[in-house]
């Protein structure tokens, strides 16, 4: 696993843990289609909450949550229905958060931004 990735899964299971102790339940981890992947799938109470993380080892590129593009945007948005289609969940009420985490040696901060996209 090359260090992008490395670093990238170690802040989804950070994320993960930080979740289940605000207490959501984690439905799906890593959801990839052809259209894309969603990184967190959870439900906070009757709401289906998708979590986009980001994660990053300095600021020298700006914060985590910077480097969600517009077609990045796109690809969630599009996976999302996709999502939503196959599992039958229209009816559930829906929010898109971001995640961002700056892991340095320092420790970790993580920040948790809702209805973000």
């Amino acid at each position: 696993m090359d260090v992008r990735k490395k670093i990238g899964a170690l802040g989804e299971e950070k994320a993960v843990h930080y979740l289940a102790g605000k207490g959501y339940k984690i439905i799906e981890q890593n959801f990839k289609c052809r259209i894309g992947e969603l990184d967190i799938i959870a439900m906070e109470g009757q709401t289906l909450v998708i979590i986009e993380v980001k994660t990053r080892r300095s600021l020298s590129y700006g914060l985590p949550c910077e480097s969600i593009t517009a077609e990045k945007k796109r690809h969630i948005m599009r996976t999302l229905h996709y999502y939503i289609m196959i599992h039958r969940l229209e009816d559930l009420d829906l929010r898109i958060d971001v995640i961002e985490i700056l892991s340095t040696g320092d420790g970790n901060y993580i920040h948790h931004i809702k209805d973000a996209i």
